[in-house]
């Protein structure tokens, strides 16, 4: 429902300013500085003349922009760090500050504002940086800053990751390594025996082939003197506390894969990387260096237990905030509202009918419905066009959607979808008709990997410049009922490890998120 005097962009302009608003109280007036800018996503609302439509629209850019205030990391590393007297305080244990320096390494496409709020909160006498954009608030006499690439490393990256092992070379006895970690790190932040050139060529082999990011993440492991917990393995060594602060990109929170892991301490990389090379025919691919690296790698050595007591790590944020946010904002605005999962896997030509369609059988069951999900699908590039997957997933979604009245957008929260500048994308029942009038056919752009082109040609590509924050992608679908046929075959979900029924490509293994019920005060 709308509030009463508010026109239809008028409205889309009170969400964005609510959302902000929200986000700027809870951290000190300062808000989310990083902010995407939501302003320009008004012109969706007038790409389709149906004002029912856009009414639909309008309510699910408003649930993305109540997601994307949630996951603030600013604030979020605020609430999670508390300082009592002399004592820092995090979520189920305490550390002592007295008679200890403490250091700063924030790594990732959300380290801006993370290390923002550390460095607000704790005194820090010395620290690191890597992000894919430099800072403009943080001291530079205390923390030095690199920019590094995503998703492929650069001379930025390499730089950062000797530099933040200099800086654990230095600590000493009871010192305490704040390390925050978001997703975007295992390109940010590297440290590797491997040639770049050679290193960016494996790197772009992993990512083209449309392996699952764990499988992506134990070759990086294997190449890496950072990555799987070498960074924090080498920090307790020397008998310094180390404390991993996470902002999770990676369904399920395995916080082994998330940056690939500078915190969690891992072992046997070098085997695992080549079997996962093998089994995929990627082996014969890599360059000769990254082959013989892994050939020659020794499992990592035991670590006493002293030291591995060493390392605490907490997840602090992760979609399934992301989600609540939107359901909540759905519910507000007259939706029921279900979640469909926070794990959604598999390609995204598969996920996007697969999950609007399950969604669409709900919708008959009430006046207005929300189905919300989550997650990380793959898309294996085999044509010569430009996109991300998101984009190719709601393209994929299209023909299911047509003459429906709902509206579906998926959406990196990071505000980067593949090698393009946008989000991601939406789709309603009138996309197909609106593609058909410019002659344009879904399934040739999907051949080519072209839903950006597609997107771009129709004017609903979803643009929010980098958000600062990184929790995965957020698929949104609302609906709303024009007749009272009767309801169809309803789908169960829920279920941890159900593959779905109509296509097993497509995987969602229930809610994630239990390690937030602190900080959110709420469970999944």
């Amino acid at each position: 429902m709308r509030p009463e005097g508010l026109s239809r962009v008028g409205l889309w302009d009170h969400a964005v300013a609510k959302s902000v608003k929200k986000r700027g109280a809870e951290s000190g007036g300062a808000g989310l500085r990083e902010k995407p800018s939501l302003e320009g996503l008004k012109r969706l609302l007038s790409n389709v003349n149906d004002e029912s439509l856009q009414d639909l629209r309008q309510d699910a850019l408003a649930c993305l922009a109540a997601a994307l205030g949630a996951i603030d990391p600013e604030r979020i590393v605020e609430s999670a760090l508390r300082v009592r007297g002399r004592t820092l305080e995090t979520p189920g244990r305490s550390f002592p500050l007295q008679g200890h320096r403490t250091h700063l390494l924030a790594v990732g496409k959300a380290a801006v504002p993370m290390a923002r709020a550390a460095v607000g909160k704790l005194p820090i006498a010395s620290g690191i940086l890597a992000s894919n954009r430099p800072p403009t608030d943080i001291p530079k006499d205390r923390v030095r800053s690199f920019v590094g690439s995503h998703p492929l490393p650069d001379e930025g990256s390499l730089a950062a990751g000797e530099a933040a092992l200099q800086l654990v070379d230095r600590l000493g006895r009871d010192d305490l390594l704040l390390v925050l970690v978001s997703g975007g790190a295992s390109a940010m932040f590297e440290a590797s025996p491997i040639p770049l050139e050679d290193l960016r060529m494996a790197y772009g082999s992993l990512l083209r082939s449309g392996l699952p990011i764990r499988d992506v993440n134990e070759v990086r492991k294997g190449l890496s003197r950072v990555k799987g917990g070498r960074l924090a393995a080498r920090a307790a060594a020397r008998g310094a506390t180390v404390v991993g602060l996470i902002v999770s990109d990676i369904v399920g929170n395995p916080i082994e894969d998330i940056g690939s892991g500078p915190t969690a301490i891992d072992s046997s990389r070098g085997a695992r990387a080549m079997q996962v090379l093998r089994t995929h025919g990627l082996w014969e691919e890599m360059p000769p260096t990254v082959r013989t690296r892994l050939e020659a790698a020794p499992a990592e050595p035991k670590l006493e237990q002293s030291v591995r007591r060493r390392v605490h790590n907490l997840i602090v944020a992760d979609l399934s905030l992301a989600c609540r946010a939107a359901m909540k904002e759905a519910r507000r605005r007259g939706y029921r509202v279900r979640l469909w999962s926070t794990s959604v896997e598999g390609e995204a030509r598969k996920v996007g009918p697969s999950f609007s369609s399950h969604a669409l059988e709900w919708a008959p069951d009430a006046a207005a419905i929300g189905v919300i999900a989550g997650g990380e699908t793959t898309v294996r590039v085999v044509g010569r066009g430009r996109g991300g997957r998101n984009q190719e997933l709601v393209l994929s979604a299209a023909n299911a959607m047509e003459g429906r009245h709902a509206v579906l957008l998926s959406c990196g929260t990071d505000g980067i979808d593949g090698d393009t500048e946008a989000a991601g994308a939406i789709v309603d029942g009138d996309t197909m008709a609106r593609a058909r009038r410019l002659g344009l056919d879904p399934e040739d752009f999907l051949r080519e990997n072209n839903s950006y082109a597609f997107f771009q040609a129709l004017g609903d590509l979803i643009v929010t410049g980098p958000t600062g924050t990184n929790v995965a992608d957020l698929l949104i679908l609302l609906a709303r009922r024009r007749d009272r046929r009767a309801p169809s075959r309803r789908t169960r979900i829920g279920g941890r490890g159900r593959v779905d029924r109509r296509d097993p490509g497509v995987r969602h293994r229930g809610l994630s998120g239990r390690r937030l019920e602190h900080l959110s005060g709420e469970k999944p």
